[in-house]
């Protein structure tokens, strides 16, 4: 094989039915990388739940004065620790789930189901079209919608859309505020056991 028949092979690329074969791989992809952040956040939460609990059960049960109050500290203590933990967990998954995301917009711009420029839809129809002219609708947060205006228009790289959508989403965003509640009320507890053993 010559020189130039190698470099004819090499840009041929991908097909359609290969592009559709990377979408269903990817879709796939998007829903377990959310299915497992759900799946942190909501071990962590129930774990912290517990946790605290246990806390203020202990606490209610201890006279004031009693220095063994000084033992339930450990609890305020694990649900800060874990808090950062579980946060970080959540961090990694919701991080990869939009990496997929970005994927699966991409490979949908280039088959022309969503987010491409314009859509051919042949002889076909649809009886309600989106706003880009389609068939699937294209709803976004109006902060996440901001940021794909954006890269489209200053030609961001998807590294970069990845980052500043993991930003902005609003799985991770409810997650932080969810572990920042439990490691506040972590120190509010250790707070109320230290006057418990001093008063």
């Amino acid at each position: 094989m010559g020189e130039t028949e190698k470099r004819t092979e090499m840009k041929e690329g991908l097909n359609r039915q290969e592009l559709f074969a990377l979408h269903a791989h990817y879709e796939s992809v998007v829903k377990d990388m959310l299915d497992f952040c759900y799946q942190y956040l909501n071990f962590y939460t129930g774990f912290l739940t517990a946790i605290l609990a246990a806390t203020l059960t202990g606490l209610l049960s201890i006279k004031h004065g009693d220095l063994r109050a000084l033992a339930l500290l450990l609890g305020p203590l694990l649900t800060i620790v874990f808090a950062r933990i579980g946060y970080s967990n959540v961090t990694v998954f919701y991080r990869r789930y939009i990496e997929a995301w970005v994927v699966t917009v991409n490979l949908e711009a280039m088959l022309g189901i969503r987010y491409a420029e314009s859509i051919e839809m042949g002889a076909y129809t649809p009886a309600y079209v989106s706003g880009s002219g389609g068939f699937l609708p294209v709803i976004e947060r109006a902060p996440i919608k901001k940021i794909l205006d954006t890269a489209k228009s200053e030609k961001w790289d998807a590294e970069k859309v990845v980052r500043e959508v993991a930003k902005t989403g609003d799985t991770l965003a409810n997650a932080r505020n969810t572990f920042l509640s439990f490691g506040l009320i972590g120190f509010i507890l250790s707070a109320f056991i230290g006057l418990s053993v001093v008063f």
